[in-house]
């Protein structure tokens, strides 16, 4: 037997290992030197329908970056609806096999011939690909898997009038993701009318699924319009032959409508006025109260509503409405709104305003009349509201006349005596002048003139007399009024100081009550009464705050009892007589 030594067991072990290291090295290394570069370009479809999907597949025998190919450089005729890269490795036969693939989806935006260039990728190029893109009919996709359909409610619509666009997607297809998009529409307002509807229909025993979108267009202008086709973009999985549609790949799709032609018309030559051309109009107001007996000084409510068909809220005209100037108004501002009412667009305009009578009578609240164009009948319409007669009285308990009431009616004051009665010469110097060319008396005209300057003297003393009665009395019933009046009018003081317009209102009315011992016909009387422009302003502005629809807070309190102190100050003897000290034994 042979004896192998310690050394030499050594060198055999260190001469296998060296050859196994350079077999594995060579396996890996001589087939990557020994393969080129090599890429390839395919697509799924040829020919293509206009606007529908293909896939054009690189492919690289080497692992390449993801940016090592750019769509965008070689594929500018195309619509590039997206890119994915996927790289994958094998060892095959004791070689390593890698590749990298791009799958790009394109759309051909209209018939023709085109060709696929010749793509580069890292010095190596592929070969051109003929396409050819036949144009798609709309009959024809009766019978496919999808389909888009539009259509217009009307083709001759007027100028600003909405114009419904109805967009229907017919899918047979398990859709995964999808947009709609509208061609860019320069001249018109679009928006989307509602959400969108799902439902189902069958079409030559086929069962699709419908999807439902409509847009409201507004032409802003008159002339020939056409829409470019809408079109669809989307995803659909696809199920493999024996598999679950669940489990099948995601294919992309795209379907366009046909293009529709508008011709918008012009205003017509015979309207006048605001344009507002409409499906339906209606004009109708509300009364609270419904009456047309009111009371003087006491608020009624008006609301006027305008709601038209198929319009938007801006198109709406403004109202403008006129009353007496007997009637003091406080409009408040309009609102407008839109609804979706049985499928399509309403707009609504809604004025209130609060009322109140300054002066008693009979009054007439003008008609209002608005134009508008009937789209359904084509022709010219007015919505109207009748004109509206009214009768202000006076509240219970004061004794107004009807018919116009004088301000000391209304303050429920008897109207004043004249300041100084003519003495007796005066009157006797009237009633008997002497011409100078008159003849002498005879003696019983003497006796007759003295008799009638006898009966004109005791008249005058009579009524002396009574005159002096009366400011006794007027006098004395003057002191009782501060007494009675005072709690009133430091209830005002109070409502003033604290800024409480109810309150102040309340405590104007029974102080007014007090007196002049009627009841007062609203704010507007009791400045009469006074008869102080200043104090009617300030009467004004607590009138406003109370019944104005904004019910902005009140804050003239303080000014309302400087003036009413002003007004006191300033009243002389015989107003002392109507209106007590504003601070009584103060």
């Amino acid at each position: 037997m042979r004896y192998i030594g310690k050394s030499q067991r050594q060198l055999t072990r260190m001469q296998w290992l060296t050859m196994a290291i350079l077999s594995i090295a060579v396996c890996f290394t001589l087939p990557a030197q020994a393969q080129d570069l090599e890429v390839t370009a395919s697509i799924n479809k040829n020919p293509v329908l206009e606007f529908e999907t293909f896939t054009l597949t690189v492919t690289a025998n080497q692992g390449l970056p993801r940016n090592a190919f750019q769509p965008e450089q070689f594929l500018q005729g195309f619509d590039i609806r997206g890119t994915a890269v996927s790289s994958s490795a094998s060892v095959i036969n004791n070689q390593s096999v890698r590749s990298t693939e791009w799958r790009v989806t394109l759309i051909a935006p209209r018939a023709g011939d085109y060709e696929i260039p010749a793509l580069t990728i890292e010095g190596a190029t592929t070969q051109p690909i003929p396409l050819q893109v036949v144009e798609q009919h709309q009959d024809g996709n009766q019978h496919e898997d999808y389909f888009l359909q539009a259509e217009l409610d009307t083709q001759q619509p007027y100028v600003q009038q909405q114009v419904r666009l109805t967009v229907r997607l017919f899918l047979a297809m398990q859709l995964e993701t999808g947009s709609i998009q509208l061609p860019e529409l320069e001249h018109f307002h679009v928006e989307q009318l509602g959400q969108d509807r799902q439902s189902q229909d069958i079409i030559d025993g086929r069962r699709y699924q419908v999807l439902t979108r409509t847009y409201l267009l507004t032409p802003r202008r008159s002339g020939d319009f056409s829409i470019r086709p809408i079109r669809f973009d989307g995803q659909v999985r696809v199920a493999p032959s024996g598999g679950f549609s669940a489990f099948g790949r995601l294919e992309s799709i795209s379907a366009r409508s046909d293009a529709l032609d508008l011709n918008v018309r012009p205003r017509p030559s015979n309207f006048t006025g605001h344009w507002l051309p409409s499906e339906h109009v209606l004009l109708e107001e509300q009364w609270d109260p419904n009456e047309t007996l009111w009371t003087l000084g006491e608020p009624i409510t008006r609301t006027v509503t305008f709601t038209a068909a198929g319009v938007r809220p801006e198109q709406l005209p403004g109202i403008t409405i006129e009353y007496p100037q007997a009637l003091r108004v406080y409009p408040d501002r309009g609102q407008t709104e839109m609804r979706v009412l049985r499928g399509g667009p309403v707009a609504r305009a809604q004025y209130s305003a609060a009322i109140i009578p300054a002066h008693a009578g009979e009054f007439t609240l003008p008609a209002i009349r608005i134009p508008w164009w009937n789209t359904q009948t084509d022709q010219l319409e007015y919505a109207e509201l009748p004109e509206r007669t009214v009768r202000v009285i006076a509240p219970p308990g004061g004794i107004l006349p009807p018919g116009n009431v004088d301000v000391s009616e209304l303050s429920g004051q008897t109207p004043e005596a004249p300041e100084q009665a003519p003495s007796t010469r005066e009157q006797t110097q009237s009633l008997d002048p002497v011409p100078i060319s008159a003849p002498a008396p005879l003696p019983y005209q003497w006796w007759l003139l003295t008799g009638l300057c006898f009966l004109l003297w005791l008249v005058t003393l009579g009524w002396a007399l009574l005159r002096l009665r009366q400011r006794k009395q007027s006098t004395d019933s003057a002191s009782t009024v501060p007494v009675a009046a005072r709690g009133a009018l430091q209830a005002v003081k109070n409502a003033c100081q604290n800024n409480d317009a109810a309150a102040c209102k309340s405590a104007l009315y029974a102080w007014h009550q007090a007196r002049t011992g009627r009841p007062a016909a609203g704010l507007a009387a009791i400045a009469q009464s006074v008869q102080s422009e200043e104090l009617n302003e300030s009467l004004q502005q607590l009138e406003a705050s109370l019944y104005s629809p904004e019910k902005t807070p009140w804050i003239g309190g303080k000014a309302l009892w400087a003036t009413l102190t002003r007004v006191h100050r300033h009243q002389g003897t015989e107003q002392e007589q109507t209106l007590p000290p504003l601070y009584p034994h103060h």
